[in-house]
């Protein structure tokens, strides 16, 4: 999914790119104005699974391309980020063409953030994708908000969020047998 928004895509002899990143300067309008074309667009309670009439709870896509997931929590429900990650383990199909796309998925609650970038049922393992606090993990406390605000205030700004998916999502592409193809590896 990260080399066909980069890179677009060829279909019948038919060149298609599917999404446009911030030029290095403003100096050729025409491409300035194809990046501001991007759409960014969110879904709340997304059906991706129309069989089982399962849903995400958040789904973010670049000109309709799927490339974020997130489960969000609430503790006054009793859940969290560990109730998130276990649900993407237990009930979030890997093979799902949805899923298998989308280049990150994330667990969120209001005080921290898990991530990953592949599905794999059980195995499926997920990194803190917090700001630290104190020397420590988690998340510094927040006078205005959720201490998890960084993430939709910072992260998913449309800028940043298309800078991060254009310049900063590796594709590992691992010898034969060592890994799974085409595994994304998130750098910052």
């Amino acid at each position: 999914m990260v080399d066909v928004a980069r890179h677009g895509a060829v279909d019948q002899g038919v060149s298609l790119r599917l999404a446009y990143f911030r030029p290095a300067h403003g100096l050729t309008p025409d491409l300035v104005a194809r990046y501001d074309a991007n759409r960014l667009t969110a879904t709340r309670q997304l059906r991706y699974d129309p069989a089982s009439g399962r849903s995400l709870d958040l789904a973010l896509f670049v000109n309709g391309i799927p490339v974020a997931t997130a489960e969000l929590k609430n503790p006054l429900t009793g859940q969290g980020v560990d109730q998130a990650v276990s649900q993407y383990r237990r009930d979030r199909d890997p093979r799902n063409r949805t899923l298998a796309r989308a280049v990150v998925h994330f667990a969120v609650d209001p005080q921290r953030v898990a991530m990953t970038t592949r599905l794999a049922g059980a195995d499926t393992r997920f990194l803190p994708f917090n700001q630290g606090h104190g020397g420590g993990a988690g998340n510094p406390p927040n006078p205005s908000g959720h201490a998890t605000a960084y993430l939709w205030q910072r992260v998913w700004q449309r800028d940043a969020w298309l800078d991060l998916l254009g310049r900063f999502v590796h594709v590992d592409k691992p010898a034969k047998g060592s890994r799974k193809p085409g595994e994304v590896i998130c750098v910052a």
